[in-house]
């Protein structure tokens, strides 16, 4: 069994029905233990040009072991030809949410 090793990975999609998408597959298959989404605005240049859009932040916390798989999950659910993918160690965290996020990723 892999070592638990707990990270968040971030991700924006264009709008929350995307976002819940992707976030559901990540929960159905014990990808995540728990996934947020927030109403965001990104300011960033694409194609030359500059763009200002409004998207929603999807936070997944989950595991190390289980990035390959979450990134993907991602790249093949996703409507951006480049999503943002980034995953941010924990180095502590609350010891009971911890251990429950475990049991959720079947850890």
């Amino acid at each position: 069994m892999p070592q638990f090793k707990p990270v968040v990975v971030i991700t924006t999609a264009p709008n929350r029905e995307e976002a819940e998408r992707i976030g559901g597959l990540l929960l159905e298959n014990r990808l995540a233990g728990c996934v947020q989404y927030e109403t965001i605005r990104s300011q960033y240049v694409w194609d030359g040009e500059l763009c200002n859009d409004e998207e929603i932040r999807i936070v997944i916390k989950t595991a190390r072991c289980h990035y390959k798989a979450i990134e993907k999950t991602i790249v093949q659910s996703h409507s951006y030809d480049c999503p943002q993918i980034l995953m941010q160690p924990v180095s502590r965290g609350f010891v009971p949410y911890l251990r429950w996020m475990r049991e959720q990723l079947g850890l």
